[in-house]
């Protein structure tokens, strides 16, 4: 049965990490907190990663797009959001997760890293990618069929 956030179910604005499409085996989803009504609500918003998360079956990889636009000090101030993300996400998602791409950095999300950064496990310090090249995530996904066509 998929996941349905009861505060998305009200109001599609509330949080904002969805699938956007799955390919050769992996799902990607996308993220950008400044869409987010319900930035600040931390106890929402891992509630609705737990239960979008929860889905990816076992056999399925997945990657994570964090879209940085906007994103700014009122965001930023939230940091307790991106710290509990990274216990959640470290304790309970990270076995198939590949690759974590931060798109459209600014100085608030290179400070939030560095704030977030002990607190993610070994591996999704390995994966995490502040990407300046991507602004989509169009470009994200052109890039990896055109570098699986490659190999």
């Amino acid at each position: 049965m998929k996941y349905i956030c009861p505060f998305c179910t009200l109001d599609q604005l509330s949080h904002s990490l969805i699938e956007i499409i799955e390919s050769n085996n992996t799902i990607y989803y996308y993220t950008c907190p400044s869409k987010a009504k319900l930035y600040f609500d931390v106890k929402s918003i891992l509630h609705h990663y737990a239960g979008v998360l929860s889905q990816i079956p076992e056999n399925k990889q997945w990657i994570w797009i964090f879209d940085s636009t906007d994103f700014d000090m009122k965001h930023f101030l939230q940091i307790d959001v991106g710290i509990e993300l990274a216990k959640l996400i470290s304790k309970k998602f990270s076995k198939n997760l590949q690759k974590i791409i931060i798109i459209n950095p600014n100085i608030y999300i290179s400070s939030v890293y560095k704030i977030v950064n002990p607190f993610l496990n070994e591996k999704l310090r390995s994966i995490v990618e502040l990407n300046y090249h991507f602004k989509t995530t169009t470009d994200i996904i052109i890039d990896t069929k055109k570098n699986k066509i490659s190999k």
